[in-house]
């Protein structure tokens, strides 16, 4: 089989951490040819056929994770799986690109399905099961935004709509003198959008990152943040540990699972807190 992945810089990927990496070792591993390209690359040509420049992989066990091969170019209808792999922002060149890989022919399959991308959006998605969230507000206005930490007793997270591994997330605390500040840089002075939420303190015990394939829960680790961070992410130093799946996180998964499978989200991740008011936290990738 010959699989193209469509990533940001290689370089820039960490062989220990990044999922992609995981994946074109597999499909090394099981004799599969790897191609890689990024966004830029990809094209319409005559006839509305998606077509992309790529280049070979050689893929290795290694630190040194990859040796560059030949260059390509051609359809992208070439490829037995097309894997969208790069990361967010999810800015226009993004939106396009999904909409360039809808026209891949169907013989050829798209991981995770272009209409999937645009709709299922990482942290928008799951409000709409509002009872697995703590509670939750989105919005851009800095007034609404105070009010809400009020209402909360003085505590909250925010996070941009469009970051990913933790990036631009604050735990804002009561008698923090710099909210105002955080939230004019995270609003951009009230012009994006933030989403707001319940501080849940058992984050600092972890959050269990559960891995889902065609809406199935497949395997889960729970990421454990370092004492003085409030992020769990392994880039920001979250360290794993080995964590079972519960009966309750099962149940969260079939609820959500129905939803992914209808958007052609054949791969997924979601976070999932467990908290003293049953309430959870999740987002999909």
């Amino acid at each position: 089989m010959r699989h193209l992945f469509i990533v940001d810089p290689l370089a820039g990927l960490n062989p220990n951490a990044d999922t992609t990496v995981v994946f074109m070792r597999e499909a090394a591993r099981r004799g599969h040819d790897v191609a890689t390209c990024d966004v830029a690359a990809l094209s319409v040509g005559p006839g509305g056929r998606a077509r992309a420049r790529w280049v070979d992989l050689r893929i290795k066990e290694s630190r040194d994770w990859y040796e560059l091969g030949a260059e390509g170019a051609g359809e992208l209808g070439e490829f037995d799986v097309v894997w969208m792999r790069k990361d967010p922002p999810y800015d226009l060149n993004y939106f396009f690109a999904t909409h360039l890989l809808d026209l891949v022919p169907r013989k050829t399959l798209v991981v995770n399905a272009p209409r999937g991308l645009r709709e299922v959006t990482e942290k928008l998605f799951i409000l709409r099961f509002p009872e697995l969230c703590p509670e939750s507000i989105v919005t851009r206005s800095i007034s609404e935004l105070l009010a809400f930490r009020e209402k909360l007793g003085g505590e909250m997270i925010i996070k941009p709509l469009d970051g990913c591994g933790g990036e631009g997330v604050f735990h804002l605390t009561k008698d923090d003198r710099n909210v105002k500040a955080l939230l004019e840089l995270g609003t951009k002075h009230g012009s994006v959008y933030q989403i707001a939420q319940r501080y849940v303190p058992e984050v600092r015990q972890g959050d269990k990152r559960i891995i889902v394939v065609e809406g199935e829960p497949v395997g889960a680790v729970l990421r454990v943040p370092e004492a003085y961070e409030s992020r769990a992410n392994f880039h920001v130093g979250g360290t794993a540990a080995k964590s079972a799946l519960g009966p309750r996180e099962r149940e969260i998964c079939a609820k959500i699972g129905p939803a992914l499978r209808e958007y052609g989200i054949l791969f997924a991740g979601i976070n999932v807190l467990d908290a003293v008011e049953r309430r959870f936290a999740a987002y999909t990738k």
